[in-house]
């Protein structure tokens, strides 16, 4: 569950220049706790990183991550 309850939703891969960027913002977050989103782990962090998504139709819903503010 996302933190207001709702599902979490993953995105797909990201773009190299992207995930680069987001990984140097994320790498000084707080870690606040492990969850599982299905069968996937991810950590969730304490951060005022936002990022910009066009999110899918249809069963699977991918999120794809346009860019971060």
């Amino acid at each position: 569950m996302g933190d207001e309850g709702g599902p979490v939703w993953l995105s797909g891969r990201l773009e190299p220049v992207l995930a680069a960027g987001i990984g140097a913002v994320l790498a000084g977050a707080e870690a606040l706790e492990e969850r599982r989103a299905g069968d996937e782990p991810y950590m969730r962090v304490e951060t005022d990183l936002v990022v910009e998504v066009l999110a899918g139709t249809g069963r699977h819903r991918t999120l794809t991550v346009v860019r971060m503010r």
